[in-house]
């Protein structure tokens, strides 16, 4: 994979800290502020490329405080598909996308399923040229439509239950709960807090891994933000 890596610095390493693993390759601005990653199937000599790319931003005042919470209780952040696509970066909201749908990009590597030899720089330049198109395109359709929290909070209320959930890095309903807190203090934060610990302990009992320690991360974010209100830093 040293061919893949030197191409991949040369065409983001200006802009990205790049991470490249067998299963995929994740971006992550050098800031932090958002995430690139699209996946690969490994084989003795060759890769190919996944059909999605995903595009995640990050809002701080978010994870700094959910991820001692997250820590604290080691609660997954990745769902099954991120992991079979090697993400490595945790962002609050994501959007995968198929990559033959973004306008202008070639995808044909894809659709034929092509192997790139990893030690073709030609090919794999040409790969990683149209991963660049697509980046491009989502900073633009995804990235930059939610450069605000408040964007965010504005834009679920016409979502459905389905499209909230693919919004949302895992575990969605949590960081929906602490966007609640900052975007809509007012709100009805008791009765939203209430309802996600009562669903978290229902789910539990069908997924015990999966949900095992959610509802009391909920429960301890609750005690958090409620303390917060009280010593006026809210």
């Amino acid at each position: 994979m040293e061919v893949l890596k030197k191409v991949a610095e040369e065409l983001f390493g200006n802009e990205f800290k790049c991470k490249i693993y067998k299963t995929g390759i994740t971006l992550a601005a050098k800031d932090n502020s958002k995430g690139f990653s699209f996946g690969l199937m490994s084989y003795p000599g060759s890769f190919r490329v996944r059909e999605n790319v995903y595009a995640m931003k990050r809002f701080e005042e978010v994870e700094a405080i959910l991820q001692p919470l997250a820590k604290k209780y080691k609660i997954p952040q990745f769902d099954f598909d991120e992991g079979v696509y090697g993400v490595s970066f945790i962002g609050t909201i994501r959007k995968a996308m198929p990559i033959q749908e973004i306008p202008g990009v070639d995808a044909s590597f894809i659709t034929t399923y092509t192997h790139i030899d990893t030690d073709n720089e030609a090919q794999i330049r040409q790969v990683l040229t149209e991963f660049k198109k697509s980046i491009v395109y989502l900073d633009g359709e995804f990235i930059n439509r939610y450069k605000t929290l408040q964007q965010v909070y504005d834009s679920l209320g016409a979502m459905t239950p389905k499209e909230r959930g693919e919004l949302f890095t895992n575990p969605g309903p949590i960081r929906e709960l602490i966007i609640e807190y900052l975007c809509n203090p007012s709100g009805n934060l008791e009765s939203l807090f209430g309802v996600t610990i009562n669903d978290y302990r229902e789910v539990e009992k069908e997924f015990p891994e999966m949900f095992k320690n959610h509802d009391k991360v909920t429960i301890e974010l609750q005690q958090y933000l409620k303390s917060q209100e009280f010593n006026g830093l809210k």
